[in-house]
Formats: structure tokens, sequence, C-alpha cells
């Protein structure tokens, strides 16, 4: 067993929950993008790991720890054991550079030792991308500011920036208006809304995941890969067919959905609040969705400046009853102990924020627990932001 560290993508809470939700261990939250995983098994391979995880772009073996960032203190865990070495250094949570200067000096700590070696410099953020790792076969350490001092882990695994990319880009129909929830993002959603994590060749024991407002299917998709029986359902039968088209094309890319092993799957076309109707009582282990969030005529006219504020609380007024609604019908289908996870807007408008605050304060009536949340997603400059809200039926 070994420590790990853990560093997250941009959405950094949500990455975390996700994190905490899927591994047993304890967590340590070194910096808001870092966290240390303690004794991690040693049959867990971080390769396996890092493609279950939405949020996680590279994890790191625990090497040591040094007092001060210096030439020969870094070199100390390059070991160049087929005498040739290309590494690269990311330093997170500190102002300190590693600059051209460090790493020459590092090589030629290496040279005289017999250890061939070219180093790779990250840029400005001091981090190097897992493109530039994957690319240029870089021998990477991580350098976390702790305390008075600095954690040094070694790169054992990076995000696939590839596959996660042609999910996100390469499938035949993706619509805005039916919801632009990227991949990695539904992924983290979907291990949120479980127990524990999944195994390649165990899916969760049958248990059921719906989404409602299934668009076109990346929810559907990323609980399929995670191991789910998945239901998507939305009131368009002509997103729903896209959404078919676009899991055809999933199951397509071959031992992505791990051949004759993919778990079933279906899709309705049914109006989200009223899902009871056609879904059996008590049948569903949990929800993840990102319901509609308001007409897209409305976030244009924010950016273009014609917006009234009387429309934007009508829209939020609007949201909140069909969010309770759903909820009320929800409560029919969801198992005792089920989750909700859901995307709720909140709308950024002239430096004050706009958001459903009644869905929130009326869980408690409507029967659920709030369990987590609000855990932000945003695009920089977006007019909604996405707040996560976990939620958990009594």
């Amino acid at each position: 067993m070994s420590a790990h560290l853990f560093v997250f993508g941009r959405s950094h809470e949500l990455s975390f929950h996700e994190l905490h939700t899927f591994v047993p261990n304890p967590i340590i939250r070194i910096l808001p993008d870092v966290a240390q995983v303690d004794n991690l098994q040693a049959e867990i391979d971080p390769k396996q790991v890092i493609n279950q995880l939405g949020g996680t772009v590279k994890i790191a073996r625990v090497k040591g720890s040094i007092e001060a960032i210096t030439p020969e203190a870094i070199a100390g865990f390059l070991d160049g054991q087929d005498g040739s070495e290309t590494f690269g250094v990311s330093l997170y949570g500190s102002q300190e550079t590693i600059d051209t200067g460090l790493l020459k000096s590092i090589k030629e700590i290496l040279l005289a030792k017999g250890i061939r070696a070219r180093y790779v410099a990250a840029h400005e953020d001091q981090i190097l991308t897992s493109v530039v790792i994957t690319k240029q076969h870089v021998h990477e350490l991580i350098i976390v500011a702790a305390g008075q001092g600095f954690i040094v882990g070694e790169t054992v695994a990076v995000q696939d920036f590839e596959t996660w990319s042609e999910r996100d880009y390469g499938r035949p129909f993706a619509d805005p208006k039916s919801g632009m929830l990227p991949p990695k993002v539904a992924r983290m959603a979907v291990n949120i809304a479980g127990e524990s994590p999944p195994k390649a060749d165990q899916p969760l024991a049958g248990k059921v995941l719906v989404d409602p407002f299934c668009g076109m299917g990346t929810i559907v998709g990323e609980a399929l890969l995670a191991g789910w029986n998945v239901i998507g359902s939305d009131q368009s039968a002509e997103v729903v067919e896209k959404a078919k088209k676009n899991l055809a094309w999933l199951a397509s890319q071959g031992s992505t959905l791990r051949g004759d092993k993919v778990v079933p799957y279906e899709f309705l076309v049914s109006d989200a609040t009223h899902i009871s109707k056609i879904i059996p009582e008590a049948s569903v282990d949990a929800i993840v969705t990102e319901p509609f969030m308001g007409s897209t005529e409305i976030q244009l006219k924010v950016h273009n400046g014609k917006f009234s504020m009387q429309e934007i609380k009508n829209t939020i007024k609007g949201l909140e009853k069909l969010y309770i609604g759903c909820l009320r019908d929800w409560q029919n289908v969801l198992k005792s102990g089920g989750k909700v996870v859901i995307a709720l807007p909140q709308y950024a408008i002239s430096g004050r924020t706009y958001f459903v605050k009644n869905v929130i304060d009326r869980c408690e009536n409507l029967g659920y627990t709030v369990s987590a949340g609000p855990l932000t997603y945003s695009r920089p400059q977006a007019v909604v932001r996405r707040q996560f809200y976990v939620l958990t039926k009594k």
C-alpha cells in the first residue's frame, strides 16, 4: 500500500466529491486541485482508476518530501533505470518557479551520473498537460506545496484526453438546446450517484439509473460505461432518436462498452414530471440529470444586454415549478435511500446571481435530504452556472 496524489481538472469541488464517493480510503485535501489518498491498495491500477474518473487528470505515487526546491533534491527522485530520462516537473500551490535554469541543472546532475537526460519545460502555469506528458513520453514529477515543505510524487497515470474528446466531439448528434453537459462532467455526476467504484467485470449488480432529461444521451452513455443499467427519457421523440443513435455510435467504438458485457439500457418518451407513469414504483437506485435550464433566448438577451429583470424572475419561477414537480414525481420511482444528482441553474447577471432557491428550501417537505451541494461547474463568462446537488430520498 502507498500514498497517491490525485490532481483535479477545472471543477475542483465536483472532482473532489467524485473522488470522495469513489475511493473508500481517507482523503487529505492538500490544495483545491490536489488531494492525497493514503494506503491505496497495491492491486488497484491507477490507469484503470483514472479512466473511471471524470474529474481527475493525473494520479501520482508519493515518492517523498523535500524542504526546498533545488536541483539536487529533485534529481534524487529521477533514477533513469534504463540509462536515459525524459523528465519534467509540475509545481502546484507555490509561487516559486520551475525555470529552464533549474531544469538544466537537474539534467547536468543526471548526466554526471551517466544518465542520458532531456527535459520538457512546463508553460507559465508551471504545470505539464496530459497531452504533453503522453505525446512526449515524459517522466513527470509533481511537486505540491504542503506546510513548510513540498510533497514529491511520480505521475503514474494521466487522463486519456483523446478518448474523452472523441466521446464529446465525435458523436453524431450534439444540440446545445438539448443539453451541453460534457462527458467528463456527466461521468462525475454518475460516479457521485454510486455507492462504490464499479469494476470492469462487475457491473453495479443490476442497479438502475435514470436520466429523465436525457437530451443527446451523454449521461446515459457515461452511466453505461460505469456499469449501471440505464433508462433515458425525454419528452421529445426526435431527441430520443438522436440519443439512440449516439449510443449506437458509442457501442460501435468496440471495447469502449466492454463488448458482449454491455449492461442493459432503454429509452422512453415521457415528460420528466410523469415518469412514474411508465417506470415501476421503487425500482430506481439513482436519478442523474441536467434538466431544462431555461430558454437559450434568455441567455442570448443577457449577452446582448436586452433582458428585463422581470423576465429573469419569471424564468426562475417557472423552473422552480418544473423542478419541484419533477422531484415530487421521482419520489414514486426511487427506492428508499435512492439518490438524485441534479444540476440546478444559477443565472449570473450584472454582478448578481439568481438561483432556484425554493427547490432546495422545499426538499425536506418533498421527502429528500440534501446530502451535498452546491458543487459548481461553469464555463468562463457563462450566464448559466450549474450547481450540482445530491439529494437522498428519505
